[in-house]
């Protein structure tokens, strides 16, 4: 069910088609249309199913390939949830809980290409440091466990499972699928103990774990060996993309290169966009230490964009929390001295010049999309902050906020002009506008799409057998 669901969201209607009856097309299961099913549900539902465990013979069996059953199934989970969907913070705690709402489905709100993911992922983390971090935890090196995960998101493109010989071309041991099983997968037996075991009855059901983004491969067997079934293949390219950075965080060096290597990627992709008749240089240092990551600055009409880029991912207490930022205050000090870093580069740097400058606060993870609730809270602390460093409010320049995937979105659809001018529009009486959104927009229509980054070459760059031949 939730492989034909997605399938046919995908484009992939003959495929879905084989495993459920599924009325309209693929546009009508798509958000908007008439039969949409939120994937957040399917995975949701997914996971109620293995905490119960496996059916008993004598039990009454719902027939999921009839598109009646699955109505019959999500209406009952549906009402699960509503059921408990506040029980946690009060009425007028609603603004505030509505991140916590938005941010487990914007993985799949988002819509990003598996290019981008694969090239910045893979730029980002599968660094030396980060290799060697991940064969020295995992045992296996992060290439091969690349390789054969990939090889498993291609085979399922048409059926919901592949067997271990299909991997056969691609030279690897059984013992190295088995370990790449054992990292980001488990048997029908291990998942069913996984769910029960990070179970919480605090939280409500819509924001436990999700099996298929911690664990997208399921081990199964049948008359021809063992064969390995992905219930989301778009969680399985989450996993082995941005989920590799909980495969390394744990090590410093691997962490503290994934943030130099997100800050240079960051560079060459503003670069691309915006470099031809503008400046754009890395950071520089200043009397206090090393300035904003990113200093754009275009001398025909005396203005630029100071550009702080911040690669910590959004932990699971802030997508849990019915109030995030009281309850995790510490977790958004990172965005909050962002903040403050660009008023303090602007000080230094462009206080006694003629310069119009913006900034820029530039996210691995959306830390305030939907989340203008305490965007404001944000820079309350940053003024705070700046008050005890002593910037004077004059350098209080306007600060936006923004997600790597939109910002190369706006660059790459809208002029510099417009982007600073957007930019430098963010102000107080913004955050709590009749728009609810605390991030970077332009509402002026684009004038035509430029050249896209080459993400093909930052994956080649970190994983040579990427540009040897396809998988």
């Amino acid at each position: 069910m939730s492989w034909a669901i997605e399938a046919m969201r995908d484009g992939s209607e003959e495929a879905a088609r084989r495993r459920l009856q599924m009325p309209g097309g693929p546009a009508d299961h798509q958000i908007g249309g008439k039969f949409f099913v939120p994937p957040w549900s399917i995975d949701a539902t997914l996971r109620e199913k293995l905490f119960l465990g496996p059916a008993k013979k004598d039990v009454k069996r719902l027939n999921l390939r009839s598109w009646s059953g699955v109505a019959k199934l999500l209406n009952v989970y549906t009402s699960l949830s509503n059921a408990e969907s506040v029980m946690d913070y009060s009425p007028n705690g609603v603004l505030a809980a509505m991140p916590r709402l938005f941010w487990p489905q914007y993985d799949w709100q988002l819509g990003t290409s598996n290019m981008l993911r694969v090239g910045r992922a893979w730029h980002v983390y599968a660094t030396d440091e980060g290799k060697a971090a991940f064969s020295a935890k995992y045992g296996i090196d992060l290439e091969i466990f690349l390789k054969v995960s990939f090889g498993i998101y291609v085979g399922s493109a048409e059926h919901p499972a592949i067997h271990a010989g299909y991997l056969s071309p691609l030279g690897t041991t059984n013992m190295q699928l088995h370990q790449v099983r054992q990292i980001i997968g488990n048997t029908l037996e291990g998942h069913y103990e996984w769910v029960r075991n990070t179970g919480n009855p605090d939280i409500p059901r819509d924001f436990l774990r999700s099996v298929t983004k911690e664990r997208p491969i399921f081990e199964v067997s049948d008359s021809k060996g063992r064969a390995y079934f992905v219930p989301s293949r778009s969680n399985l390219m989450l996993r082995i993309t941005d989920g590799l950075y909980y495969d390394i965080v744990s090590d410093p060096d691997a962490r503290r290169r994934s943030g130099e290597a997100f800050e240079c990627l960051c560079l060459k992709m503003v670069k691309h966009y915006i470099g031809a008749s503008r400046s754009v240089e890395p950071e520089r240092k200043t009397s206090y230490g090393m300035s904003a990551d990113i200093l754009v600055v275009d001398n025909s009409t005396s203005t630029g964009i100071i550009i702080e880029c911040k690669i910590r991912r959004i932990p699971q207490k802030v997508l849990t929390s019915p109030n995030p930022f009281e309850d995790c205050a510490d977790a958004f000090s990172d965005i909050v001295k962002g903040i403050v870093q660009i008023w303090r580069t602007h000080h230094e740097l462009y206080s006694a010049s003629a310069m119009n400058m913006a900034g820029v606060v530039l996210q691995y993870d959306p830390w305030t999309i939907l989340g203008n609730a305490f965007i404001g809270k944000l820079f309350q602390s940053a003024h705070e902050k700046a008050n005890a460093l002593g910037i004077p409010a004059s350098d209080r320049i306007p600060v936006a906020m923004v997600g790597y995937f939109d910002f190369e979105n706006l660059l790459r659809q809208h002029e510099y002009c417009d982007i600073f001018e957007a930019v430098s529009d963010w102000g107080s009486e913004k955050y709590y506008g009749s728009e609810f959104g605390g991030v970077l927009s332009i509402k002026k229509r684009s004038k035509g799409t430029k050249s896209s980054f080459d993400y093909g070459k930052l994956a080649t760059a970190a994983v040579p057998w990427w540009g040897e031949s396809p998988v």
